[in-house]
């Protein structure tokens, strides 16, 4: 009975936040034991996002290992390391005061992949003594890469934009916006409301599900689309001129919501309202060694290696979506950006600022 309620909290906890993907929602940060850890049991390091704790617990499920949750503001890894919530200083404070050390021998630890765009491997190193190493792009993935040793298969580096993601974004963009025109339909027009929020639901599916496959000038196609069968459901129902011009309005209102930064909720392409978006990523071969940490951080698999001349290759800049991991990680300064003016964004500017909430590189890490 316990045991059933518990995991039916656990489901009406994923649900929430879920939902309410888009907000923050913190837990404790501190040392977590998963299983029976000792001495020699590996340690992982998190930020302090609920939903993505819990789900690293569960991937870990049948293991033993310990979890150090850092502070990220209650933000997932991935938004808190971009945005300067999760870096090189939240680790180390976590390492320092979660009392990590008195229960291990060792100093090595695994991130998580996509933290690699605020947190600095060496630098973490340098400051605490704990040998940082990145792990794969998602928590599922861990008890395969801990059973290969501590190795990456190809797979666990790159992210995807599978069915059950869409299906994530989708949600966690229905439900702000089903109470938004809910809660106005149900102040104006009372009869409205249900089938606002029904036509809500439908259209966050079709944008997350279809949007990125939609061939030509794709926002304009969903938003005809979208205005032609909610002015077709009006005139089945009988609606006069108000309803027609409101249902005009609402669909016009909830494809520009649900695509204006379509490409900045979604791990496969770079936000299209950044001031960034214009730039490209260069890479000076005068200063590669062959050290492949943008290989390893990359979730995209822009860089190759060339073993031949101890290189990496920019092989499919095409790919980039300028998240910078390979820019903060390379111990060579080998990597930046160019803007369109071609001027040199270089490594101490993306290492020490990063994204604030309108996409401007203004938010400064702790030195």
């Amino acid at each position: 009975m316990t045991r059933g309620l518990s995991r039916l909290g656990e489901l009406v906890r994923d649900a929430l936040q879920a939902g309410f993907r888009l907000l923050p929602w913190p837990t404790e940060p501190g040392l977590r034991a998963i299983g029976t850890p000792g001495p020699s049991s590996p340690v992982i390091i998190t930020g302090n996002y609920d939903l993505t704790v819990r789900r690293v617990a569960r991937a870990l499920r049948g293991l033993d290992a310990w979890l150090v949750v850092a502070p990220s503001q209650g933000i997932n890894v991935w938004c808190a390391a971009a945005g300067g919530h999760l870096g090189t200083h939240q680790v180390v404070t976590a390492l320092k005061t979660s009392g990590i050390e008195e229960h291990v021998r060792h100093h090595r630890a695994i991130l998580p992949q996509l933290a690699a765009t605020g947190v600095e491997a060496r630098e973490v190193s340098r400051r605490c003594g704990w040998h940082v190493r990145f792990g794969p792009a998602y928590a599922k993935d861990l008890p395969r890469y801990l059973a290969l040793g501590g190795k990456r298969a190809d797979d666990m580096r790159q992210v995807h934009f599978g069915l059950r993601e869409r299906l994530e974004m989708a949600a966690a963009w229905a439900v702000p916006s089903t109470l938004v025109v809910g809660a106005g339909a149900a102040v104006l027009r009372p009869a409205w409301s249900l089938p606002l929020m029904a036509f809500a639901v439908g259209l966050a599916l079709v944008v997350f599900l279809v949007y990125d496959r939609i061939p030509g000038p794709r926002r304009l196609l969903l938003a005809g689309g979208a205005t032609t069968l909610s002015l077709a459901a009006v005139v089945f129902a009988g609606g006069g001129a108000s309803a027609l011009l409101a249902a005009v309005v609402a669909s016009g209102a909830l494809v520009a919501l649900l695509t204006y930064d379509y490409s900045g909720s979604t791990p496969i392409e770079g936000g299209s309202h950044f001031e960034e978006r214009r730039w490209h990523i260069t890479l000076d071969l005068e200063r590669c060694r062959g050290v492949y940490s943008c290989v390893e951080v990359c979730p995209e698999a822009v860089f190759e290696k060339r073993e031949d001349v101890r290189k990496a290759e920019l092989a499919h800049d095409e790919r980039c979506i300028r998240c910078g991991a390979c820019v903060v990680q390379c111990p060579m300064d080998a990597l930046s950006f160019e803007d369109p003016n071609g001027e040199r964004v270089g490594p101490d500017v993306i290492r020490r600022f990063k994204l604030n909430l309108l996409g401007r590189r203004a938010v400064a890490t702790p030195s």
